[in-house]
């Protein structure tokens, strides 16, 4: 796919027709639908070694380790291409952020930023309460055949251990003050430092609009377990591009390949 500063297609443009029916959205991105939750998607396989590229890239996950089979025989893996819906969620996306101290760390494959104070969203009426963020860049996930320059993966989980995704997606533009707190701070977490990135006003990492497209996918990262509640925000975040650069630096190339729809279905939010 070719990577570029676009304006993306509209939900609109892309939904090809409701007579698949609704998305069954259930809670994930744990390493089992019911089981006990693993709070970040790209930290869950410290205990064995992985990589994007060479012996342990992503063509190789699934063989790595018996935890990671799913890597390599899962049908609902992730990212994917989103190019269509096959209808409207009625579950909507609320956010129920402020601002709040962060701290950064980094486990190796992606910097994290995690939040001081209770974070979280709802989605059709069930809460998560937010875990961490990190980023991919190039994006995992592509929309309208567009790879944007990086994503970022809000990590929720509810109580009963299920997790719900929400990406975003950035492409080059204006520098972003409000992003300013993690981007400034990747290079010393990337280098092994605890970082305290003061004061973060997580409303403002957020587009305006929350319309997006949500589908059951799994972990982008080993053990790639699938059950994951995914909602990729349909517009992009500007952020300049000496912040890209930064992510880059620290980790480039940190997106697993796309992965096959195997007749999933994909719905739009219009919020």
């Amino acid at each position: 796919m070719e990577m570029r500063s676009a304006t993306v297609m509209t939900r609109k443009s892309l939904i090809v027709g409701s007579g698949l029916g609704l998305l069954a959205l259930v809670t994930g991105c744990s390493r089992s639908a019911a089981g006990a939750a693993a709070p970040s998607p790209s930290a869950s396989a410290a205990p064995h070694a992985w990589s994007y590229d060479g012996a342990e890239g992503p063509e190789h996950w699934g063989t790595l380790s018996s935890d990671f089979g799913s890597c390599s025989s899962g049908t609902a893996q992730s990212p994917i291409e989103v190019g269509g819906s096959s209808g409207l969620s009625p579950a909507p996306l609320a956010l129920a952020y402020s601002a709040s101290e962060g701290e950064m760390t980094d486990n190796g494959h992606t910097t994290e930023l995690h939040a001081l104070s209770a974070q979280g969203i709802t989605v059709g009426g069930k809460q998560y309460a937010f875990k961490q963020m990190h980023f991919h860049a190039p994006s995992e996930h592509t929309l309208g055949g567009v790879r944007h320059e990086a994503e970022f993966h809000f990590v929720h989980q509810a109580d009963d251990g299920g997790l719900a995704v929400v990406g975003i997606l950035a492409t080059v533009g204006a520098t972003n003050a409000a992003w300013a707190p993690f981007t400034d701070g990747v290079p010393a977490a990337a280098g092994g430092q605890k970082v305290v990135a003061g004061v973060v006003d997580f409303p403002a990492l957020f587009p305006a609009s929350l319309d997006h497209f949500a589908y059951d996918g799994s972990l982008t990262t080993p053990p790639c377990s699938e059950g994951v509640r995914w909602l990729l925000l349909e517009t992009p975040i500007e952020l300049g591009a000496g912040q890209l650069a930064t992510l880059r630096a620290a980790h480039a190339g940190n997106s697993r390949p796309l992965q096959p729809l195997n007749g999933r279905d994909v719905v739009a939010a219009d919020q």
